[in-house]
């Protein structure tokens, strides 16, 4: 560990990831592989239902650092990819929700780890951005697209020009832009609320949903019915369906 991902564990349920590597957190091959490190521990860890993920400074993350291009070749390039995307995918399959909690400029793979997060929370002064087609490399349109539509995924990836985080929210991504100085306080109110469930089911629902994401309507609605049925032989699934039930029940007596 290089500690450009810290890990901290303010209250109980809840893992606090920061992103924490020069003046912008920019990405290094080994701060990669860090980052799947640290969120494949978390998917392993039964005290943590749940991760914020946010950015040391007044950065969340300035992209790839521009040495790491410099130095890619045809040679280094593909295992260069690879850890890349073990990063990033053990961000997406975490066994727990993740919330962004984007404090200031997500740009290149930056804005690629807020997308594969589960919920976003974002500062009114935070930026998004995709500059790759500036600094002579490709790459985020794929995972920018999970939270806008092609367009604007494409307006983003061929102009190069960051927006805030409001004209995101305009354009369709599911974003809570809130007061520079809330950004923490209500990520870690969203997490609250996640932590205070079940682990067992908060886990399934994670897998459940990774699952059938790129599925159609019919296979996707299978899939999830199978997580269901396996939700159901756990003892504090049927507890949390009685306790329903008595407070229906509690309502409507005379």
């Amino acid at each position: 560990m290089t500690g450009a991902v810290i890990v901290s564990r303010p209250e109980p349920g809840i893992a606090v990831v920061e992103l924490s590597r020069g003046k912008v957190n920019a990405f290094d091959t080994a701060m990669y592989r860090e980052l799947g490190a640290v969120f494949d521990a978390l998917s392993d860890d039964p005290d943590v239902t749940v991760a914020v993920l946010t950015g040391r400074g007044k950065n969340f993350c300035g992209g790839n650092d521009l040495y790491e291009f410099e130095s890619m070749s045809g040679e280094n390039g593909d295992q260069r990819m690879r850890d890349v995307r073990r990063g990033l995918f053990a961000v997406l399959d975490c066994a727990v929700p993740v919330v962004a909690a984007v404090n200031g400029p997500a740009l290149g793979s930056g804005f690629g780890v807020v997308a594969v997060c589960d919920l976003v929370v974002a500062s009114d002064r935070a930026i998004f951005g995709l500059p790759e087609l500036n600094v002579g490399v490709l790459g985020g349109g794929r995972f920018t697209a999970r939270m806008l539509p092609q367009q604007a995924m494409r307006r983003l990836f061929f102009t190069a020009e960051p927006v805030d985080a409001a004209t995101l929210r305009d354009w369709g991504a599911p974003v809570d832009v809130v007061p520079d100085t809330d950004v923490m306080t209500v990520a870690m109110t969203r997490a609250r609320t996640i932590a205070a469930k079940d682990r067992r089911a908060v886990t399934l629902a994670k897998q459940s949903l990774n699952a059938c994401e790129s599925l159609d309507l019919k296979r996707g609605y299978e899939a999830e019915q199978t997580f269901t049925v396996r939700l159901s032989d756990h003892p504090e699934a049927k507890a949390a369906v009685r306790r329903r039930i008595d407070q229906l029940t509690r309502k409507v007596s005379p």
